[in-house]
């Protein structure tokens, strides 16, 4: 990314304490959802199957429908970007599944949230997955 004097930067992680990471939920979720929308709506665009029997027509609707789909590519990957640079790890879009860096007893974990929980309710080591989730009550008093 570049910085405000237009240097390129290299992107670093950034650590959360279980109360920032809950801070910047409300634009996090908001964001989150509008992701979740948009694959929707691009979903439904490319499923739509529309045949026109002059060429013409057909390679007009091929290049506007391409255009839409640019378009949603586009829109798609500005909101992750902008999850990322607020240090957000999107781990599965169509999920609405993102994770927070964290440190606990000297060592990495993720605070895990899912859209549309209202907090984040669990964390889990970097290296377990969505499936071996813990409670952030286990967390609370030392981070």
């Amino acid at each position: 990314y570049k910085n405000q004097q237009g240097i390129l930067r290299k992107m670093q992680k950034k650590y959360f304490s279980l109360d920032d990471a809950q801070s910047i939920l409300p634009e996090v979720k908001k964001l989150l959802g509008e992701l979740l929308d948009l694959q929707e709506k691009i979903r439904i665009v490319n499923s739509l199957k529309i045949k026109y029997d002059d060429d013409f027509l057909e390679a007009h609707n091929l290049t506007k429908k391409t255009m839409n789909m640019h378009k949603g590519a586009f829109e798609f990957f500005s909101i992750v970007n902008n999850l990322i640079e607020k240090g957000v790890f999107v781990k599965d879009p169509a999920a609405g599944l993102v994770d927070f860096y964290s440190l606990f007893e000297d060592r990495e974990i993720f605070l895990c949230y899912k859209y549309p929980e209202e907090k984040i309710f669990f964390w889990h080591g970097i290296d377990e997955g969505y499936s071996r989730r813990k409670s952030v009550d286990l967390l609370k008093e030392k981070i």
